[in-house]
């Protein structure tokens, strides 16, 4: 899948995805070209999507680069992420002011869907979370308001994991 063509903020065109490369090269186009936030919902932060060199570079890039910046990820279950050495977590780890990551509260909500927002105004969705097939947009503020609204609300009633806080020596 090429989306070199595609910029934040340009194109309104919703672009099908159908497997795991196609969510990992959407989701890595779309960091790299991000400025100022990330916001991730995922059950378990899929280490295939968002567990790659590229990503996390990107990552670190739009935390580093603005004082201002913000990546805030939720998610539903820590284990995976804190047994696998998920390299977000290291990152975040890093740099505490600009990446937070949060477990939602199970007794509110449950997660169904994926998705990755960037800017408020790009985003890569998928209904349900443990499935590959999604879209992505550069350019749907409409919907990327839509589902901020809801993940503001989400983000609000969950809580730090403390698992990620923990120092490894």
């Amino acid at each position: 899948m090429d989306l070199s063509h595609y910029k934040i903020g340009e194109q309104d065109e919703v672009i099908h995805l159908e497997s795991m490369d196609d969510n990992r090269v959407a989701a890595t186009s779309l960091a790299q070209q991000c400025r100022n936030s990330i916001i991730i919902q995922s059950y378990d932060l899929d280490p295939i999507i968002y567990d790659e060199a590229d990503f996390i570079e990107a990552v670190r890039q739009v935390a580093i680069n603005n004082s201002r910046s913000s990546v805030k990820i939720l998610i539903e279950d820590a284990s995976k992420v804190v047994s696998g050495g998920h390299r977000l977590i290291e990152l975040m780890r890093q740099l505490t002011s600009s990446i937070q990551i949060q477990k939602i509260n199970t007794d509110l909500k449950t997660l169904p869907d994926a998705f990755l927002i960037c800017d408020d105004t790009a985003i890569l969705y998928r209904k349900q979370t443990h499935r590959y097939e999604g879209f992505v947009n550069f350019n749907d503020r409409g919907k990327c308001r839509q589902i901020l609204a809801d993940f503001r609300d989400s983000w609000e009633k969950s809580m730090p994991e403390q698992e990620f806080r923990r120092l490894h020596i």
